[in-house]
């Protein structure tokens, strides 16, 4: 079910899955908006079949944009890595993003986002700046 949504939502936003791996994705999107607006739906779908559920399922996602390296099928890179570990940093039900992601959605009024605060990533240098994005309909 988690997979079904995930994919589901991906396509319907318009992005791509880049790998799985286990219960994890890396997937990329033309642009941040596309992708903060499927993190939502992907958030409000788990919700809806948590309400439905003995036990739900409750999912983190992390959000960053920037250039990556192409090799085959894969990205790599230092905004990869930054991503992931915004993600690591997300608890179950949330979305967490870059300052630049906010920076690049924040405008548009769709979004909601909480105050930021500085975290230190592993293997990144000094802190970086993550908002909780509100989703809750």
């Amino acid at each position: 079910a988690h997979n079904a949504i995930v994919r589901e939502q991906v396509a319907a936003h318009g992005g791509f899955e880049v790998k799985s791996q286990g219960d994890g994705f890396m997937l990329a999107f033309p642009t941040a908006r596309r992708a903060l607006r499927c993190a939502v739906a992907m958030q409000r779908a788990m919700q809806a079949r948590a309400l439905r559920q003995p036990e739900p399922l409750r999912i983190r996602i992390g959000l960053h944009r920037g250039e990556v390296i192409r090799e085959a099928d894969d990205f790599f890179g230092p905004h990869v890595i930054l991503a992931a570990r915004i993600a690591a940093q997300a608890d179950g039900g949330t979305i967490l993003t870059s300052a630049l992601v906010k920076e690049l959605t924040a405008s548009t009024g769709e979004f909601t986002f909480g105050p930021g605060w500085d975290v230190e990533l592993k293997g990144i240098s000094g802190p970086q700046r993550v908002y909780a994005v509100e989703w809750a309909a």
